[in-house]
């Protein structure tokens, strides 16, 4: 039985019958070249990309066509723009520039500087925009001069004529300052500038300087008519200036040295 299946079988083959049921012309797994292809490509697509990332990261980190050349500062009028200007790092790149940094270390450097805002210009400029404390009252001590704020605080000392349109106060007792120390209240502030501006109308007298002593509650205000006028901060100014008023028009042939306001409702003279 055996020998006639394979002579049977051994038949069919030789009439070509075998071929048609070779396995191996249905086998799938070696059609493998497409594959390798398709995978050389993607890996291609990969390089490419990365080297375009490296690419646009050179443009825009490394060459020369984003570090700062142009520094812009507007709003300044006590600060040197150069000084301002010279915060800014040499060669810097203008996208990786750390602009709330730059902005804190101007404010400390620079005690007047109330605000400041700092706007990248792409792709090589900056500018730098400075909002100054107000310069209220020059403050003097210890023979030195210093801008003081509306809010009472030292702005940075000053030098010769400037500021001379502003009152001066003299601290008699001379103590030390340190730039940005607040020396004064707000409302000392707008005392003695409310007294300067509305003296000279209200009696006929030009100021010309503020004196303290032991606090700033008693402040003398020394006039060019040779007498000086004593005041309390802590009352209104207005008020004050209303009761000189009337002194003078009715005692001023008799008052050589002073008039002390300090007091509400009476007036001292000498």
């Amino acid at each position: 039985m055996v020998i006639r299946r394979n002579k049977d079988y051994s038949r069919l083959k030789s009439k070509g019958f075998g071929q048609f049921r070779n396995p191996s012309l249905y086998n799938p797994a070696k059609k493998k070249k497409p594959d390798r292809l398709r995978f050389s490509f993607a890996f291609f697509k990969f390089i490419l990309f990365i080297l375009v990332l490296i690419a646009i990261a050179w443009y825009l980190f490394i060459s020369s066509k984003f570090i700062v050349k142009d520094v812009i500062v507007e709003g300044t009028n006590l600060l040197s723009k150069d000084q301002i200007a010279a915060m800014i790092p040499k060669n810097q790149n203008i996208l990786l520039l750390d602009t709330k940094d730059v902005s804190n270390k101007i404010s400390i450097k620079f005690p007047e500087v109330a605000d400041v805002q700092i706007f990248r210009g792409l792709p090589d400029a900056i500018k730098i925009v400075i909002l100054e404390k107000e310069g209220s009252i020059v403050w003097q001590s210890g023979g030195f001069k210093y801008l003081v704020s509306t809010q009472g605080e030292v702005a940075r000392q000053i030098v010769g004529e400037e500021g001379a349109n502003l009152p001066i106060v003299i601290d008699k007792r001379n103590l030390p300052i340190v730039e940005g120390q607040r020396i004064v209240s707000a409302n000392f502030i707008v005392f003695v500038k409310n007294i300067y501006a509305n003296f000279a109308t209200e009696t006929n007298i030009k100021p010309a300087y503020f004196e303290i002593d032991e606090t700033t509650f008693d402040v003398n205000l020394y006039t060019d008519a040779g007498i000086y006028i004593k005041l309390n901060s802590l009352r209104s100014s207005n008020k004050q200036l209303e009761n000189l008023k009337k002194v003078l028009v009715e005692k001023r042939p008799d008052i050589h040295e002073y008039v002390d306001l300090r007091i509400d409702g009476w007036a001292y003279y000498k």
